[in-house]
């Protein structure tokens, strides 16, 4: 099941840029641009928030210093986060308010649209793995890694321009680059597997020292699977794993419990795992999580499983409070093995 697109508005003083130009690799977090002047604690704490947030977003500015950002919309292109956030800015100051910031490039002053190329300059696909759109790429040489985003998925409905979960904001602004592993229709779970194990090595090849997998439904179950076909992963983030539909349509309840088993079984040690699950999921059958716990923790698997975390319900609950409260602790683990609450 697709995730849900959630939003992000905030109001501060606006006064530092977060992103590179175009035609130039965003720089590394301890390169970041200095402040144009100097910003108060209020408006230090909105940008730092806005930089934990993936695409697509945008931050706006009122003449009188007051801004509002969006983040989290999807669409082909940045022009739902960007209207949204004018709007909302608008509706809050009552003058109309000048685009600063559209993903990941500066713009002020400019039409958004001659600073922000669809495709980053550079960014090759990487088997069938895309570039996330209208996002500046450092490149395999200067990226810390890179981190690929699969979506979920929902009958009928063509997935393949969702937003990621707000959360990858924290890996991209460690210097990850961002890009996708879309799939119009789930038909061969197996066979998708297969090819984004096969993306990573070509990842590898081209020289990106780290590879993140991440997805969420049928994205978090095709990212582990990969990793159980081999894929040369550092870690994978596997929100609400789902592929056998709702429970209430299921004919036989232990398919998906031992389909689930047998992924878990073909992973072994090296990369590092997280993985999510909500109370109320109507996708799960159940279980899993003390599975996830057992074989992984057999299989010498350094993991961290979250199971019906407090206060997040349902298939769809990685929305932006999540985000907030888990993405440091994410990170921390992801990067360093270091294990920190609330995880």
């Amino acid at each position: 099941m697709i995730q849900r697109i959630s939003t992000f508005i905030v109001a501060a003083v606006f006064g530092a840029t977060a992103a590179a130009h175009a035609q130039t690799p965003s720089p590394a977090p301890s390169q970041a641009p200095a402040p144009a002047q100097a910003l108060n604690s209020e408006a230090a704490r909105s940008l730092t928030d806005f930089q934990n947030f993936g695409p697509h977003r945008a931050f706006v500015v009122a003449p009188d210093g007051r801004a509002s950002w969006w983040a989290g919309a999807g669409g082909a292109d940045p022009t739902q986060a960007i209207t949204s956030a004018l709007k909302r800015c608008q509706e809050r100051t009552q003058h109309d308010c000048k685009l600063h910031i559209v993903n990941n490039y500066t713009v002020t002053g400019h039409d958004w649209r001659e600073l922000v190329p669809a495709r980053s300059v550079g960014a090759p696909d990487i088997g069938r793995l895309r570039p996330q759109p209208y996002w500046s790429m450092r490149g395999p040489q200067l990226a810390t890694g890179l981190l690929v985003w699969s979506h979920g998925y929902m009958a009928g409905r063509n997935s393949t321009e969702s937003a990621p979960q707000p959360w990858v904001g924290r890996f991209t602004r460690l210097g990850y680059d961002l890009y996708r592993f879309d799939r119009e229709w789930i038909t061969d779970w197996a066979s998708d597997a297969t090819a984004l194990a096969d993306a990573v090595a070509k990842a590898r090849a081209l020289g990106y020292r780290r590879v993140i997998l991440a997805g969420q439904s049928a994205g978090a179950w095709v990212s582990l699977a990969a990793l159980q076909r081999g894929a040369a992963a550092d870690g994978v983030i596997s929100i609400a794993a789902a592929h056998h539909g709702v429970v209430e349509k299921m004919r036989d309840l232990t398919r998906a419990r031992s389909e689930w088993q047998h992924v878990l079984e073909g992973i072994k040690r090296g990369p590092r795992l997280i993985v999510v699950n909500f109370a109320g999921d109507a996708y799960d059958v159940g279980g899993r999580m003390d599975d996830a716990r057992s074989i992984l923790a057999k299989n010498g698997v350094d993991a961290e499983i979250i199971d019906a975390p407090e206060g997040f319900k349902g298939h769809n609950a990685a929305d932006s409070s999540f985000a907030r409260k888990f993405g440091p602790c994410f990170t921390a683990f992801i990067e360093t093995g270091k294990k920190q609450p609330p995880c």
